[in-house]
């Protein structure tokens, strides 16, 4: 039996380098490896809004272009779900997430691969300060300081907060934060314990959603 590939969608640059290790130790902890693998070339897809309404072509495009890697088991997107308006409404992670899936059907999707589409409440971020208390005091990877010993924990559900996650670490790192160096390996650093005690719906939705996606390659039976 040949390995089968999960392909990841994101939304930044710096996503680009941290939603494979994040997704890769969650794929750990089920240890799926003798079936899948998982393709660390992510696309970059620049928001929801670059996926739907006008754009609705770009995602079919992409599915297609990500299928022809050969041997795509599963394709995974992940954005931030910090958008205001998903075509003409209020945007709804659930809504869009489930639009999505069912427009993905016309490129494949659940029939010659799987698909989840997950949206972060309301940036990758949030789950950084959901489990921060791991994160304080620790250097990081490159001996860099990090996240300061005396950080807050959050008060609040971060999910339901205001938006600025990035600010919020921004003044309590001794450096400042800059996603495009620090949010790789904070997420190394993230215990994934810490987070899921503060049981974010989101994460626990992406952890559902890779879990969903290795039992669809490890049986056959493709999902959307």
């Amino acid at each position: 039996m040949s390995l089968k590939r999960i392909v990841l969608f994101v939304e930044g640059d710096s996503d680009l380098d941290a939603v494979p290790v994040l997704v890769r130790r969650i794929l750990n902890e089920i240890n799926p490896w003798e079936y899948l693998w998982l393709d660390h070339d992510a696309f970059r897809v620049h928001g929801v809004e670059n996926l739907s309404g006008n754009n609705q072509h770009k995602w079919l495009n992409w599915l297609g272009t990500a299928y022809k890697r050969g041997n795509v088991g599963a394709i995974l997107l992940l954005l931030d779900g910090d958008a205001d308006k998903f075509e003409g409404q209020l945007f709804c992670a659930s809504i869009a997430a489930r639009t999505l899936a069912e427009r993905a059907r016309d490129a494949g999707a659940g029939k010659l691969f799987s698909l989840a589409c997950v949206f972060a409440c309301r940036e990758l971020e949030s789950w950084l300060i959901a489990g921060v208390e791991s994160l304080r005091g620790k250097l990081l990877p490159d001996g860099r300081s990090g996240v300061r010993s005396h950080a807050p924990l959050p008060e609040a559900d971060t999910e339901i907060t205001p938006r600025g996650a990035k600010e919020w670490l921004d003044g309590q790192m001794d450096r400042g934060y800059k996603s495009s160096t620090d949010l790789q390996p904070l997420t190394q650093l993230l215990d994934l314990n810490c987070v899921r005690k503060r049981n974010p719906r989101s994460f626990r939705r992406l952890e559902n959603a890779v879990h969903q996606l290795a039992e669809a390659i490890r049986t056959g039976n493709h999902i959307s």
